[in-house]
């Protein structure tokens, strides 16, 4: 459970979670962090001015992202925040845990009341340190935003689990509280043991004692070790035979087989191959933060709080598909030399994340695929909504795969000139990108103009269907990989009989277009019901 404890932690404070609550965009605040990092925005930019000025904004209006400046790990940790012209520049800091917030202008004045209930700025807005976004808060403050009572009770439990864990190893009956832990020992104490079996005299002394949460943390790191000689015990390894490729010892090249073979000064050689030692520490950081989260979503399926684990657990869904994405991308694939031959083994942890399921769930979120879409696709809306640089159809898949369950997304047209065909359905993950899709075997598609639909796979026209598309239709895509069917739908109405029967295997949401036409994908949506009553009599 110890490697769940960061996912419990405010990425303002960098400590555990206190009232927390939920943003929009699924990320949790404690109540006053989230009041901490409010700023007030000019009335031009006010929910109740954009309502009189004819644009529709939501109640947690989001601001557009370009007006953020967004840093890199290798800035200095400071910058300012550019969202309004009138507004003065904040700068940008760094919380305990590495993550970048935007501290009030001036301190919130003081009150006796919860950071919930105490009155708000006119027109706030607060910027979630973890993905940036920005959104204007409307009169109920922070009121508005619901608690995260589940993680409440998940942090709970693991403060409990480690304070119960912390207990002092010589009590002879009923363990008492440990107070310190001795690094040396690699004991915990309670006062009584510590005075009786370790007095702070003699070689004793020497001892450094810690907090037993610090000592927790120093067991798992095991200090470097000087290693010896295989062959010559007493002989610590000092050189590096770069024909062997091992470390050896002095003794090793006066009267070894190393003698004749060129070598280089240990520390030298270890310096050299630290993109070895990055790798590692890159990978240690990543299966830390996936077991984590893994640790975090067993926890919350514990949960017997219907509402509050339906309040998160779609964030959870599209965190889980997020980093399945990672593993599965080969985002880990280890950067090293020709002389090191390291390989990272992800199978149990990819398997591990495959087994997550919360409450059968059938709706995925996804987004595009910049990464395996053809060059001429152009990207906006986080990857939502794509068009094309090109006159002639390019292909672009969506970032999840299928391969199981009942799968329902909707497209919509944005932008639709010229009369051009476009493309919607499925297809493997090798689809050929530069031509229609349905072009090849690979593909499973509708195209449809301003008056027709046709079905088409391996370049094989079926079921010519009356209807078209405009500006603004709806495009949805069915896919049912337990009947192994594949159903169309435009603006709600189903395309024909069933487009393609005996589908089966991997398919990638998938879109054909050329620059004539811009679209936008909805995801995380439940399957229909009229065909969920079709499938439960079926």
């Amino acid at each position: 459970m110890e490697e769940m404890e960061e996912e419990l932690k405010c990425p303002v404070c960098g400590s555990f979670y206190r009232e927390p609550i939920i943003l929009p965009c699924s990320h949790n605040l404690c109540q006053a962090c989230a009041r901490n990092i409010l700023v007030q925005t000019p009335e031009s930019e006010s929910p109740q001015s954009r309502r009189a000025s004819g644009s529709g904004v939501s109640d947690y209006d989001y601001l557009d992202l370009d007006k953020m400046s967004l840093y890199s790990e290798a800035d200095s940790g400071y910058g300012s925040y550019g969202g309004f012209a009138s507004a003065p520049t904040t700068p940008c800091q760094k919380s305990p845990n590495g993550v970048r917030v935007f501290p009030p202008a001036m301190p919130p004045p003081p009150t006796h009341l919860s950071p919930a209930l105490a009155p708000v700025p006119r027109n706030s807005c607060i910027t979630c340190p973890q993905c940036h976004r920005s959104l204007i808060l409307d009169d109920r403050g922070l009121r508005g935003f619901p608690k995260n009572r589940v993680l409440e009770g998940v942090i709970d439990r693991y403060q409990q689990s480690k304070a119960a864990a912390l207990k002092c190893q010589l009590c002879e009956k009923a363990p008492k509280e440990a107070t310190v832990m001795c690094e040396q020992c690699d004991v915990f104490y309670c006062d009584p043991c510590r005075l009786r079996c370790h007095p702070p005299r003699g070689p004793l002394a020497k001892h450094r004692l810690v907090p037993p949460a610090q000592g927790r943390v120093s067991r798992r790191l095991s200090p470097r070790k000087v290693s010896t000689c295989t062959d010559h015990e007493l002989e610590n390894h000092s050189m590096y035979c770069v024909q062997c490729k091992m470390p050896v010892c002095y003794q090793c090249l006066e009267e070894g087989k190393h003698s004749s073979h060129e070598v280089k000064a240990l520390g030298a050689m270890w310096k050299l191959h630290k993109v070895v030692r990055d790798q590692i520490s890159h990978c240690t950081v990543k299966l830390r933060q996936t077991t984590g989260l893994m640790e975090y979503c067993l926890e919350v399926i514990k949960e017997n709080d219907p509402s509050g684990f339906l309040q998160i657990s779609d964030a959870l869904i599209r965190r889980v598909h997020l980093t399945e994405d990672q593993w599965g991308k080969g985002t880990l694939t280890p950067r090293m030399t020709t002389d090191f031959d390291l390989s990272l083994d992800n199978s149990p942890l990819l398997q591990s994340i495959h087994q997550l399921d919360f409450v059968q769930v059938k709706v995925a979120w996804f987004a595009f695929d910049p990464g395996s879409a053809h060059s001429d696709i152009i990207f906006s809306n986080d990857n939502l909504t794509v068009t094309c640089s090109s006159y002639d159809d390019r292909v672009v898949l969506g970032k999840t795969g299928f391969s199981k369950g009942v799968h329902y997304w909707e497209l919509t047209i944005d932008r639709y000139d010229n009369h051009p065909d476009p493309a919607f359905g499925v297809a493997r993950i090798d689809v050929m990108k530069d031509v229609m899709l349905g072009k090849d075997d690979k593909a499973w598609a509708m195209y449809v103009d301003n008056n027709r639909s046709w079905f088409m796979h391996n370049n094989s026209h079926t079921n010519r269907t009356e209807g078209g598309i405009t500006k603004g239709a709806t495009i949805g895509v069915l896919l049912d990989l337990n009947r192994k069917t594949l159903t169309f739908f435009i603006n709600n109405e189903q395309q024909g009989p069933i487009a393609f029967e005996n589908v089966e295997g991997l398919f990638f949401p998938a879109v054909s277009l050329n620059r004539n036409v811009q679209v936008t994908l909805h995801t995380g949506l439940p399957v229909p019901d009229f065909y969920s009553s079709r499938a439960s009599i079926a």
